[in-house]
């Protein structure tokens, strides 16, 4: 495993990797401010197409560059006030533990196996773009009332979140987000801004534990997210000004176009075979 991260170093880090990689982390930078999710659903199969890398290092590289993408597209969330902190902590406790699982499932996964499963996640992601409702439902102070019940929900919902964002390569808000909106009465906006705050320890525990297996490529990870601090402010500030249904829609239409790319792509061509 050694050698082959020493080889895939030296195969990747070149001018046209490191421009390639600086614009994929604007890309995802501006969906995670707009979505309130860490960007996974665009940096693996960018990471796998334009940096070449293997699926498996594509999952872990991912969850590195969200840990410098969603603080940048968090603050402004913050600073408005639409962030629920208790509601966040429930959820990183549980989100922590599945994170630290799903890295440890990922790893026994064939790479050709773990791309269908990405592409059929990003499949069912678009479906639920597609088929929410615009509206938000609740009031934002609704979100606010902590009860016992709400904090074992919201431990639980972290809990799939964690194991997804491991396994998967992503920040998780495309579970939290629609979970909190739905399943809890949030305002959008606090939905997304409580998600970011959730996908930063998330993806610190998921990218530590691809790293110990040797999957995480930090020198491509980080410079995706120093890309990503841009376009995650940028994307949080039109989260504010652009319209919810019509963004969806078309997030929805980018992810099939990946999703079935993914599903369809020959097991040669994916870079690995399970290691």
């Amino acid at each position: 495993m050694e050698q082959l991260s020493q080889d895939s170093s030296a195969q990747h880090d070149n001018p046209l990797s490191r421009s390639r990689s600086l614009l994929l982390g604007v890309v995802a930078g501006v969906l995670a401010g707009l979505f309130g999710v860490g960007g996974g659903v665009i940096l693996v199969p960018g990471l796998v197409w334009l940096a070449r890398l293997p699926q498996h290092q594509a999952h872990a590289t991912s969850l590195a560059a969200i840990i410098v993408t969603a603080p940048a597209a968090l603050a402004p969330f913050a600073a408005e006030g639409d962030v629920a902190w208790p509601a966040a902590a429930a959820l990183a406790a549980g989100a922590v533990l599945g994170a630290v699982g799903g890295a440890g499932v990922m790893s026994r996964i064939p790479a050709g196996t773990l791309r269908r499963i990405f592409g059929g996640f990003m499949l069912l992601v678009a479906a639920r773009l597609v088929a929410s409702a615009s509206g938000t439902g609740a009031a934002e102070e609704a979100a606010l009332a902590v009860t016992t019940g709400a904090i074992v929900g919201l431990a639980v919902t972290g809990l799939v979140t964690g194991l997804l964002s491991a396994l998967m390569g992503v920040g998780g808000g495309i579970v939290m987000v629609p979970a909190m909106v739905i399943g809890f009465g949030f305002d959008q906006h606090l939905a997304q801004g409580t998600s970011l705050a959730v996908i930063v320890p998330t993806a610190v525990i998921g990218a530590w534990r691809h790293t110990r297996r040797g999957y995480t490529r930090w020198s491509i990870g980080l410079l995706v997210g120093a890309g990503g601090v841009l376009g995650g402010l940028a994307g949080a500030g039109l989260a504010q000004l652009l319209p919810a249904r019509e963004l969806q829609i078309a997030f929805a239409g980018l992810l099939v176009v990946s999703g079935v790319r993914l599903i369809r792509k020959r097991p040669a061509a994916a870079g690995v075979a399970r290691e």
